[in-house]
């Protein structure tokens, strides 16, 4: 390599460097915002307890809590608990997403099977599907079945109308001028419509992951064998608030685990859409 090349490579690297190391000084901000909040909000808590003006035996305290949730990880138990509770929301999403991006697609391409259809899935939206939570234990019985059932319930309809809006909110110019260049019906949709929804898939994906968190959860709240929600509804029958506010907030570490995968998920894909649909 020529003196030239280094001396024109090196301030780019340099000036690289610069700017991975500006873009990380905000995100370290927010987490120590962060982190000052959440010490914040402990501190009100406990203060209130040792004050006398929260009791705990409803609300327990942080320093119970977190002495809760140092024993807890100790066990084996949780794991087992946890790996139950993950295993019915991600078979439950996958089977939701699945069905619901399929079933998107079809309606998409059959407008008038849409419009018939169309009030009946507003219908069973609206539905209030953690109350028939007992009847999917009917149905399907106490294991995990049902748990997958109900998280079925809730995601299949998120992953469909979001996959349907984002087909529907294509830019319909940018269809035309695929038609004019000789582009056929297939290939708008493969190279044009379904990379244009890629944002609002992934934005149904966030909310349905929820979803199935919390269906998974009030499935074993109600029956189950093994999960956390069978550890929260156990711990709530003895009055065990401590233990209830430790399970909550595994799951709802949990619940924030998951959104992070989703979101580096969304970042390797925020070229693929663009890309795919230029190309």
């Amino acid at each position: 390599m020529s003196a030239t090349t280094i001396a024109r490579t090196e301030p780019a690297d340099t000036s690289a460097r610069g700017r991975r190391v500006r873009s990380a000084v905000p995100s370290l901000r927010l987490f120590g915002l962060r982190l000052l909040f959440l010490a914040i909000l402990l501190g009100i808590w406990q203060g209130g307890v040792e004050a006398g003006a929260i009791n705990p035996f409803y609300v327990s305290e942080p320093t119970s809590v977190i002495k809760r949730l140092f024993q807890l990880v100790q066990t084996g138990q949780l794991y087992m608990d946890m790996a139950f509770t993950l295993q019915n929301v991600l078979v439950g999403f996958v089977i939701s997403a699945v069905a619901g991006v399929a079933t998107a697609c079809v309606l998409y391409k059959l407008p008038l099977l849409q419009k018939i259809v169309d009030p009946f899935i507003l219908a069973l939206y609206s539905t209030p599907r953690l109350a028939l939570a007992p009847l999917f234990i009917i149905w399907f019985g106490i294991g995990a079945a049902s748990k997958i059932a109900l998280v079925v319930s809730l995601s299949f309809f998120i992953m469909l109308l979001n996959t349907l809006a984002g087909l529907a909110n294509v830019d319909p110019r940018l269809i035309n001028q695929v038609k004019m260049m000789g582009g056929n019906d297939w290939f708008i949709f493969r190279r044009v419509s379904l990379p244009a929804s890629v944002p609002w898939l992934l934005s149904g994906t966030r909310i349905g992951l929820g979803f199935a968190l919390i269906g998974a959860v009030v499935g074993e709240l109600i029956i189950s064998e093994h999960g956390l929600g069978l550890r929260m509804s156990r711990a709530s029958g003895l009055f065990d608030t401590t233990g209830v506010f430790a399970y909550l907030i595994i799951v709802a570490l949990l619940g924030m685990v998951l959104d992070q995968v989703v979101r580096l998920l969304e970042r390797g894909l925020a070229g693929w859409g663009s890309a795919t649909s230029t190309s």
